[in-house]
């Protein structure tokens, strides 16, 4: 029998959300990927072209 994993990354929370729940639904195991840097609020602003989330 293999054993699933379910690794995410999640800037907002919105993806660990739904990871969290998939991964308890499917009794697997969960993984955050980490950034080296954590992003900040500017990082995210996707209306601003030099963000690191664009």
């Amino acid at each position: 029998m293999s054993k699933t994993l379910v690794a995410y990354f999640s800037a907002s929370g919105t993806t660990a959300r739904v990871a969290k729940e998939l991964a308890q639904a499917a009794g697997a195991d969960i993984y955050e990927i980490k950034p080296a840097v954590p992003y900040t609020k500017a990082d995210l602003n996707w209306m601003d072209k030099k963000s690191r989330s664009s």
